[in-house]
């Protein structure tokens, strides 16, 4: 058995912690501003040779895969082959975000380590990365994670470093409160293909519970910028705190082309396999009466079928 994301991907994030993929709740080594000698560390020919879907950092694609969903794993190894070389790159500078998400926690945001130590200035909770250098001319898909990536312009910047876009495929993955500049409408138009995944996870009032911070007319209209223009994803984190919103974003989303949702499993006291029984029924009858996207996965997460 093996994965591809070892051998074609990292993740680098603030703090200058290097994760093999978005799900490693643990890093393996620490980033030295070298992009192209990450793959080729100590740390990942262990990774590579030992790979088990055992390794507790792969829990979540093993659930996936046990309920018969397409895990991350699968993914990456339809995608690509298993020679090393960086072609998929996943980067969140920094933590910096004005929003305090339910489920998240202060790795992601500054705002969380804000809300964390009321006491203590808050640029104390500001984790970044070094300058990234040796950038490898492999790279064909980039991932602009956060904090939140349009707070700062250092997505922009590494773009500008780049010899060439038209090879390059660009994803982000924002809140939806900041709109992009003329400056990066401009270098976005020259990638191959860019596609913004815009996290909602409720409407109107909901969303602004759960994702503390945020401003729905805000969202929605950066929502619409950027639906005129680019290839969007609207991405829906199901927990405890949202499930019963679920029928309100079904009427929400018909308007727009994509729309997917995914589980929170993490932290556990939030997962929907933790809702008491009556409430699991009621979600059971939203999902296949609202035909919520990846509702087979979802039924199978509550019943415990794994």
């Amino acid at each position: 058995m093996k994965c591809a994301a070892l051998y074609n991907h990292t993740n680098i994030r603030g703090g200058n912690r290097v994760y093999p993929c978005c799900r490693f709740k643990t890093p393996i080594q620490t980033f030295d501003g070298d992009v192209g000698a990450v793959l080729h560390s100590e740390e990942y020919e262990q990774l590579r040779e030992n790979f088990t879907l055992d390794n507790p950092n792969c829990a979540k694609c093993k659930h996936e895969e046990s309920l018969g969903k397409e895990s991350l794993r699968q993914q990456f190894n339809k995608r690509y082959p298993f020679d090393v070389s960086l072609r998929y790159l996943e980067v969140g500078f920094d933590n910096i975000c004005d929003l305090t998400c339910d489920g998240c926690w202060d790795e992601w945001s500054s705002s969380w380590w804000a809300k964390d130590n009321p006491h203590l200035p808050a640029k104390q909770g500001i984790t970044s990365t070094d300058e990234f250098v040796n950038i490898p001319d492999t790279i064909t898909k980039v991932v602009f994670l956060g904090g939140e990536p349009l707070m700062t312009n250092r997505h922009r910047k590494f773009l500008q470093s780049l010899d060439s876009l038209d090879y390059l495929e660009v994803e982000y993955f924002t809140n939806g409160m900041h709109k992009l500049t003329e400056e990066d409408y401009i270098i976005l138009s020259k990638c191959k293909r860019v596609h913004f995944t815009v996290s909602i996870d409720g409407v109107g009032a909901l969303n602004e519970q759960v994702r503390s911070g945020s401003v729905w007319s805000r969202v929605t209209k950066t929502l619409d910028e950027i639906s005129d223009t680019f290839d969007y994803t609207i991405h829906t984190t199901i927990h405890k705190n949202n499930w019963h919103g679920l029928p309100e974003l079904k009427e929400f989303t018909k308007k727009y082309a994509n729309w997917t949702t995914n589980l929170l499993t993490y932290p556990k006291k939030l997962d929907i396999i933790n809702l008491e029984q009556c409430d699991k029924n009621e979600l059971i009858k939203i999902v296949d009466g609202y035909d919520i996207p990846n509702k087979q996965y979802i039924k199978a997460h509550l019943k415990g079928d794994a």
